[in-house]
């Protein structure tokens, strides 16, 4: 009877310990989708993909600015079960807005050109595309006045005479 009873125990421990042990096991895929969750919360991670192999997680993608790479690794190291993180995140700063520039560009535009009439001008990002013919005296006053608006280049596609 003693024998009976403490087979049974011990029976009855290795059964708890056993279900113990397989609720602690977690798949890769739930990690997965757990530290995704987390990402996708934070729109400034929106470029950002995780993938967890063997509890070690994977950034991939890019942000715009190094503390967001850092936020992501930080926020994916948080999820319980995860081992470690692999941050191979790029850092791709946006393009800038030349919006108001080409508007500035574009007001003063007609004036630097008003004495040069066989000349013509596009703007686009901060760039002034000229075309059209001019005389080679003319040439260095023209350069002068739109120098003087701050462009990022000027092309110079002109047909010097």
């Amino acid at each position: 009877m003693k024998t009976l009873r403490a087979l049974s125990m011990v029976a009855l421990i290795l059964a708890l310990g056993m279900g113990a042990t397989s609720c602690k096991q977690v798949n890769d895929a739930d990690l997965q989708t757990a530290a995704q969750e987390l990402l996708v919360a934070n729109p400034d991670m929106a470029g950002v993909t995780v993938t967890v192999a063997d509890k070690v997680a994977t950034l991939t993608g890019t942000v715009a600015v190094d503390s967001v790479k850092a936020l992501a690794e930080t926020t994916v190291a948080g999820v319980k079960n995860i081992k470690s993180v692999v941050n191979e995140l790029e850092v791709v700063p946006p393009a800038p807005d030349y919006t108001e520039l080409d508007a500035t560009i574009n007001a003063a535009l007609a004036d630097a050109l008003k004495d040069h009439s066989k000349v013509t001008a596009e703007v686009k990002d901060g760039v002034i595309t000229l075309s059209g013919n001019i005389a080679e005296k003319e040439l260095p006053t023209l350069m002068q006045k739109l120098n003087a608006l701050n462009p990022v280049q000027i092309v110079n596609n002109l047909t010097v005479k």
